[in-house]
């Protein structure tokens, strides 16, 4: 066995740098906002996301599960995918595996899992693009107008909490 004396550094935390802060990984700024970011995700995949009008008389409002179901009820099943995949999958994993950096101790976290986080933060803004997409074409398309309604800003606001979530609480696993 190898002599340690008080000058070598010691590869495994203390058993004081392996206490769990009491408001997470993060701080309590983490908290607050990961909590935020995982309430409004259910609000913006239900919520209404756009309305579409033809004309003076048709109305239609579309969440982004309607579009998810329209799509794969259709032809286009590959679309429907992809907009279930960005839109729904990756943002409730990332909340899940937010939820578990955040109240793990500190040491006990794998750099593969920092890593799957921050994969999974660099296609957050994804969904949002693809809605705004939706809502610009739709607009400009000329045979119907269109309208972001809440569940966009609900969505949008759940992003970035979770960005700004995913960024704090990853710095203070490295």
């Amino acid at each position: 066995m190898a002599n340690y004396d008080a000058t070598t550094p010691r590869l495994a935390p203390t058993i004081a740098q392996r206490r769990r802060n009491p408001s997470g990984n993060g701080g309590a700024m983490a908290r607050v906002v990961l909590f935020l970011g995982i309430i409004l995700l259910p609000l913006g995949l239900l919520l209404p996301i756009l309305e579409t009008q033809r004309f003076i008389f048709w109305r239609d409002a579309y969440s982004l599960i309607d579009v998810a179901r329209a799509l794969l009820a259709g032809d286009d099943h590959l679309l429907g995918f992809v907009v279930i995949v960005f839109s729904m999958v990756f943002p409730a994993l990332k909340a899940l595996a937010l939820i578990r950096l955040h109240l793990a101790t500190p040491g006990n976290v794998s750099h593969r899992e920092i890593r799957i986080v921050e994969t999974l933060g660099k296609w957050t803004m994804m969904d949002v693009l693809i809605a705004a997409l939706v809502v610009f074409t739709l607009g400009r398309s000329g045979v119907a107008s269109a309208a972001e309604l809440p569940g966009l800003y609900f969505f949008t606001a759940s992003a970035l909490c979770l960005m700004l979530a995913s960024g704090w609480i990853a710095r203070a696993h490295r």
